[in-house]
């Protein structure tokens, strides 16, 4: 395959985006349907969609969205109230776009019969459509006009056209750009190619503009005026849409000056009825423009003749594979420019440092490659800094897709759930943000199904019949805490207790603590409901969720109050990718313990026989230790002296005895090969800087190994004084 057409490209990830942004603004109309700043918002996201669908042949996109379109330009106009029902069938509608997007090009007749059922659901919002759902209509077609004149809306050139009664108007356009518009990424020369699909266009621009070599002259800004007279069958809004992302920094005009097929004679009293416009052109402009309409309104086709040359040049199979590989592959990221000039600055400082080391090394002067050395290790900091930052996401960018999903299973459960999300602005690493989403998915679901109860379940209960489901996003310390709280039934231990006995995970004597009866939750098989539903009760996805989050080197816990509800904590680290860790030796192998568990270094002189977990005195409290050395098998013979790294993961201390600490590295993480997933406490290696290779320790994990040693070892003792007794 030949390489993709990075237009293509560039529309797929602006469609997925602008999708995105409409889905979140449908949800926030469901709350407040009078905000037409959201109208407009969903209006222009469909109306950039439709229009870039035409231009990089995805010419069903745009067959698509334009009565969508229409549909939300009339909700704007105040012709249309928002409802539940319209909202749902607009949040349909771009779930198959998103569907048309990710699709050959052209659809399969699946897709198309989609497309066709969906709009004549929404044929019920344009009353000047039919209802006939097996030919539901697809364009709006003005009669030509007898100068040969047509709104090509089949060939979507027309923005969001929507005939008027009657014959095609004439107007007045006046355009004033900004002169700084194309720091925006807008061109006023695209705006009137735009305009020209629309209708018959006559265009004078005027105006002060300065010589080229006058030293007042900038080249990136824009002077004078366009004025225009424009014969189009379309109302004074679909003119007014081609200027729609520019109307917040420009001056636009427009204003219709006759209506009706224009005779020779009319000419003159189209001119009086521009002289007695407000801030009517100038007597130059009027003899311009009267020049132009006098050449008999020839037909121009321009436009469509420019759309299918396009079509033409984006067409056949060629273009269709290039146009579902874009679809398929969405690998950009938006990234702050600021974030991009730091990282170019620091290349050129290490540009700098790399010519004072070369000149240290010629001149064998050790003391200046020294302070070489020190401001390698400052920029390296900074820039691991800033290229991870270049990683970062607001969690908030998949808060969107939460919301919905607990909409249409509130929906389908038959209970009243409001879902509130904070902390979206909390940045996480991509790689998180996309492996983390199921996990979420699931929880979400088990809180709405298991949790949260029916209206009369909860008025039988004393609490409000709308339930309340809080999904959080905060950080603490290096990792990023998540946590989905409901204010349901809550979870009863006996009951996980009993079925944990029935299913054999523990014995019926077993003295478990609350925490540990919730952990069971994550067994895999184990599920307490009563009934198998579509959405949950199979006993298969909160070991998987664990597994996952554990994957992601994070850990997820369980607290409830019966009768209160319910709440699942996640800890995630900020990034997969780099980590300040402490490099620590065990006979000849080498290993990473995370600077964000670290809490002190401690010393011990073990006895002659050395268990893998034991306790230690640390400032008048025994914490458990473990021999690295024992738990790994690490050959070579127990030395007499031994340095304790002091860790804490959720409150709990634990020290691991190795043989030397070297001190602080900054670890690049590599994952573990499939063949070693199976491995215990550890969450990858890292290369070191000699070449040789050091595991990275998972501390959450040695210590949920100590903790259950320790669980062990006091039932044991426990169960030995009961026989005793």
């Amino acid at each position: 395959m030949s390489e993709i057409d990075p237009s293509i490209g560039l529309y797929v990830e602006e469609t997925r985006e602008l999708l995105g942004e409409l889905e979140r603004g449908l949800l926030d109309l469901e709350k407040n349907p009078d905000d037409m700043e959201r109208v407009d918002a969903c209006f222009r996201a469909m109306h950039t969609i439709k229009g870039g669908g035409a231009m990089f042949g995805f010419e069903e996109i745009s067959r698509f969205t334009h009565d969508v379109e229409t549909v939300l330009d009339r909700v704007r106009a105040g012709d249309l109230p928002v409802t539940s029902e319209l909202l749902t069938l607009t949040l349909a509608a771009r779930d198959h776009i998103l569907a048309l997007l990710e699709a050959p090009v052209p659809p399969g007749p699946e897709l198309l019969a989609a497309s066709d059922a969906l709009l004549a659901s929404f044929a019920a919002f344009l009353p000047h459509k039919g209802t006939d759902a097996a030919h539901p209509p697809t364009a709006v077609t003005a009669a030509p006009s007898p100068s040969g004149l047509t709104c090509d809306t089949e060939e979507n050139a027309c923005y969001a056209c929507e005939p008027q009664a009657g014959p095609p108007g004439i107007y007045w356009v006046r355009f004033c750009p900004s002169p700084r518009i194309l720091h925006s990424g807008n061109d006023p020369a695209r705006l009137l190619v735009d305009l020209d699909a629309v209708g018959l266009v006559r265009t004078l621009r005027h105006g002060p503009m300065p010589e080229l070599d006058a030293s007042d002259f900038d080249p990136e800004e824009v002077y004078g005026v366009f004025d225009m007279l424009v014969r189009t069958p379309c109302t004074p809004n679909s003119l007014r849409d081609v200027f729609i992302f520019v109307e917040d920094d420009s001056d636009i005009t427009i204003e219709r000056i006759h209506q009706g097929n224009l005779r020779g004679d009319d000419l003159g009293e189209l001119l009086h009825a521009l002289t007695g416009l407000d801030a009517a052109p100038t007597d130059a402009v009027l003899d311009a423009l009267g020049r132009a309409l006098a050449d008999k309104l020839a037909t121009i086709s321009e436009a469509k003749a420019k759309s299918e040359a396009k079509r033409a040049q984006l067409g056949g199979a060629e273009g269709g594979s290039k146009r579902q590989a874009a679809a398929k592959g969405s690998t950009t990221l938006r990234v702050d420019a600021a974030r991009l000039d730091s990282v170019v600055s620091m290349a050129g400082e290490l540009v700098i440092l790399q010519s004072r080391l070369r000149q240290a090394v010629q001149a064998r002067n050790l003391d200046a490659a020294a302070a070489v050395d020190e401001d390698l290790e400052r920029l390296t900091d900074a820039m691991r800094d800033v290229a991870l930052g270049l990683r970062m996401l607001p969690i908030g960018t998949v808060f969107s897709q939460f919301t919905r999903l607990l909409r249409d299973l509130s929906a389908s459960l038959g209970k009243v759930v409001e879902f509130e999300a904070l902390g979206g602005d909390t940045e996480l690493d991509k790689t998180v943000i996309d492996r983390i989403k199921d996990p979420l998915v699931h929880l979400l679901r088990n809180s709405l199904d298991h949790g949260v109860e029916t209206p009369a379940e909860r008025q039988a209960a004393g609490k409000p019949e709308k339930g309340h489901i809080t999904l959080s996003a905060s950080h603490s310390g290096g990792n990023v805490v998540i946590a989905i709280s409901d204010d349901g039934k809550g979870i009863d231990p006996l009951v996980i207790r009993n079925k944990a006995v029935e299913k054999g995970l523990i014995a019926p004597d077993m003295d478990l603590p609350e925490k540990a009866i919730f952990e069971l939750i994550f067994a895999p098989g184990f599920s307490t409901a009563e009934k198998v539903s579509d959405i949950s009760g199979r006993g298969v996805g909160m070991d998987v969720v664990k597994r996952n989050i554990e994957a992601l080197r994070g850990s997820v816990e369980v607290d409830s109050v019966l009768g209160q509800g319910t709440t699942v904590t996640i800890k995630l680290p900020l990034t997969l990718a780099i980590i300040d860790g402490f490099s620590v030796v065990v006979g000849k192998d080498s290993f990473i313990v995370p600077l964000v568990t670290l809490r002190g270094f401690q010393e011990r002189f073990p006895a002659s026989e050395v268990r893998t977990v034991e306790n230690m005195d640390r400032m008048g409290e025994l914490i458990p230790v473990v021999s690295l050395r024992k738990l790994f098998a690490v050959p070579g013979t127990q030395p007499g002296y031994e340095r304790v790294v002091i860790t804490e993961v959720e409150g709990d201390m634990v020290g691991f005895c190795v043989d030397k600490v070297v001190g602080r590295q900054q670890a690049v993480i590599k994952s573990l090969d499939d063949c070693y997933r199976h491995l215990k406490w550890i969450s990858g290696t890292t290369i070191n800087g000699d070449g040789s290779i050091s595991l990275i320790l998972d501390v959450p994990q040695l210590v949920r190994f100590v903790r259950e040693q320790e669980d062990s070892r006091l039932h044991a003792v426990k169960a030995s004084r009961t026989l005793a007794q």
